[in-house]
């Protein structure tokens, strides 16, 4: 996907070269040292704001692009308050792991609604809602320290390997591939020992209610509806 926008920046910076030339033609050799450097630094500030223009524009439509194929896949509306940053390191990391982007998001849309510091009543926080001692656990066994993250993306991290770390423990006691997300988010919210107890999910209408949204299969034609709306409004323009 990467190298198609480069590829595609590249098209329009060598469209855009040909464009500027044909608005400065090139001077004479009759010309004088001091016009051609006015019309040497006139090129280059016009090829500086074209650039900056195109490269804006692309950046616009890249995130509107991958915001909206993030919707769709997991039918919820990806709120303005959350900055582009967050959603985008979430979808590569889902796919990194091996998460899909439609449970990632929704587990995060569960856990905070897209709040960057939200706190429950048991203390859980941030987007992904680590208790603060599964966080510190984490945060030391995954080195987090050692990656360039800043403290929104160190909890998305935690959190997303701390699911996969859960589908592992699930898959090491026997449990088959169809149930270990399943039992995987029941921990996620209630706790393994919880699960473990009652060998499933436990009868606690949060944690049923909690992983009944997350697995939900695409049902939802008013979430499409409104979706589509969404991307009917029209775009600001760029100047």
């Amino acid at each position: 996907m990467i190298r198609k926008y480069i590829k595609t920046l590249f098209f329009i910076l060598t469209l855009l070269f040909f464009n500027v030339g044909s608005k400065y033609p090139a001077m004479s050799e009759t010309t004088n040292k001091s016009s051609l450097e006015s019309y040497n630094e006139m090129l280059e500030s016009e090829v500086k704001n074209e650039t900056e223009r195109y490269i804006k524009m692309y950046q616009e439509i890249y995130e509107r692009s991958l915001i909206q194929q993030i919707e769709f896949e997991s039918e919820l509306i990806i709120p303005d308050r959350i900055d582009f940053k967050y959603v985008e390191y979430t979808y590569n990391l889902s796919q990194e792991i091996g998460i899909s982007p439609r449970i990632m998001f929704r587990l995060m849309f569960k856990e905070s609604s897209f709040h960057y510091d939200v706190t429950s009543k048991a203390g859980a926080k941030g987007l992904m809602q680590l208790m603060p001692a599964t966080r510190e656990t984490y945060y030391k066994k995954l080195r987090v320290d050692t990656l360039n993250l800043d403290r929104y993306q160190q909890d998305i991290y935690i959190g997303a390997y701390y699911v996969k770390e859960l589908q592992e423990f699930w898959r090491s006691r026997g449990n088959s591939e169809k149930n270990l997300m399943k039992l995987s988010l029941a921990a996620y919210n209630a706790g393994p020992n919880n699960v473990m107890k009652y060998k499933g999910v436990p009868p606690y209408k949060e944690t049923q209610d909690f992983v009944n949204f997350i697995l939900k299969p695409h049902s939802n034609p008013v979430f499409y509806t409104n979706i589509l709306r969404k991307s009917a409004q029209p775009s600001k323009n760029i100047s």
